[in-house]
């Protein structure tokens, strides 16, 4: 999926897990993004998150599926990207995009 398609695909998906790392974990919080073409833009975002985005940028986000309406209501929707902090808020430029159905 190209990046620039991702809002297309979020009418139904009100919050997005985001992953980040450390040097020994994985950090994983639940937030409501803003989606402008291949750019995603979480508010108020904690310490662990944006320790981890200073250390190492990269990030994934997924928007699990769900029951709604659409040809890819139940596929979940996971980006990785490059995550930057600006005036506290978690900046991710997705490089990449993928619908994921279940198994």
């Amino acid at each position: 999926m190209e990046p620039a398609a991702i809002a297309d695909q979020l009418a139904d998906r009100p919050y997005a897990f985001v992953l980040t790392t450390s040097d020994d974990r994985v950090h994983v919080v639940s937030l409501r993004p803003r989606v402008s073409a291949d750019t995603v833009v979480f508010g108020s975002v904690g310490r662990s998150t944006t320790t981890d985005v200073e250390r190492n940028p990269q990030v994934t986000v997924v928007w699990p599926g769900g029951a709604g309406p659409g040809e890819h209501a139940a596929y979940s929707l996971i980006a990785d990207g490059r995550g930057e902090i600006r005036a506290g808020e978690l900046v991710v430029v997705i490089d990449r995009a993928v619908l994921h159905r279940p198994a």
